[in-house]
């Protein structure tokens, strides 16, 4: 028989590359999908094996590279962690899917002040035309540049501005995306 090693919740986050006196983000959404992962993978004593964390990832629709989450494993492993509490999984979960929002909302940032020329907070309809002309030529594709980049701003601009603003551009990325 073999015993499972207990380990506190701030050296399991320390173990993990978390700082343990932060506190992680965690959404209704978020909390939902980690307790129905847990409850399908705990063990008898109530706790998480660790050996299920690729599985339980992809439970809690938290979709990271395979290669991080086995160096979670292996991290654990190597002090002997074999299983978690709720409150680490879901720690673990959420830790990893704030990293990948941050990392989407920079990417995010970095093509909206590209497609922002002028630099005032807002997408125009020539600075969208500019980049329409860039990518796929004038006329090309049926629908000249400057009638795409009127139609494309029109469903945008919620405010009637004429301009978008980057929390519509991430709206009507989140909608395309969605839908």
């Amino acid at each position: 028989m073999h015993s499972t090693r207990q380990t506190g919740s701030s050296q399991l986050k320390s173990l993990l590359g978390i700082d343990p006196s932060s506190s992680v983000e965690m959404t209704e959404s978020d909390l939902r999908q980690c307790m129905e992962a847990f409850r399908r993978f705990e063990n008898k004593q109530g706790r998480f094996p660790v050996a299920k964390l690729i599985e339980g990832f992809e439970a809690a629709q938290t979709f990271v590279s395979e290669t991080v989450i086995e160096e979670s494993m292996n991290s654990l492993a190597a002090q002997g962690v074999e299983s978690m509490e709720f409150y680490d999984f879901a720690t673990l979960v959420c830790s990893k899917k704030l990293r990948k929002r941050r990392s989407t909302h920079a990417c995010l940032k970095a093509i909206f002040r590209h497609l922002d020329q002028d630099s005032d907070g807002f997408i125009s309809a020539e600075e969208l035309q500019m980049s329409v002309e860039a990518l796929m030529g004038d006329g090309e594709a049926g629908e000249p540049a400057e009638r795409l980049a009127e139609r494309m701003i029109g469903q945008l601009d919620t405010s009637g501005s004429g301009k978008v603003s980057y929390d519509q551009f991430v709206c009507m990325l989140n909608h395309s995306i969605s839908s």
